[in-house]
């Protein structure tokens, strides 16, 4: 056995050797967050678009008005706003 941190893996012991490439540590990547994918969209000017609550059953009791005013998307605003770019990682979708 090594005395190496890292086992070696076997398509290393196969080749002859470990590769070197996998003694360097870099940082993980970060995930984007499934969730909010789904929910959410950057736009090219940095907002986070969303898609307003309340719009998708039992809307017979709602006001025509109100039911006119909650289609389409809006523009989230304040903190959540950084909350959810990070979630998604800067990545639009």
């Amino acid at each position: 056995m090594c005395d190496s941190p890292v086992p070696p893996l076997a398509s290393d012991m196969l080749a002859g050797g470990p590769d070197r490439s996998i003694w360097r540590t870099t940082m993980p990547k970060q995930k984007t967050h499934k969730g909010s994918k789904k929910r959410f969209r950057i736009t090219a000017r940095g907002k986070v678009m969303h898609r307003q609550a309340g719009t998708s059953h039992l809307n017979s009791r709602l006001t025509k008005k109100r039911r006119r005013n909650l289609r389409g998307t809006r523009v989230l605003d304040g903190m959540d706003a950084n909350r959810i770019t990070i979630a998604l990682a800067g990545d639009s979708y």
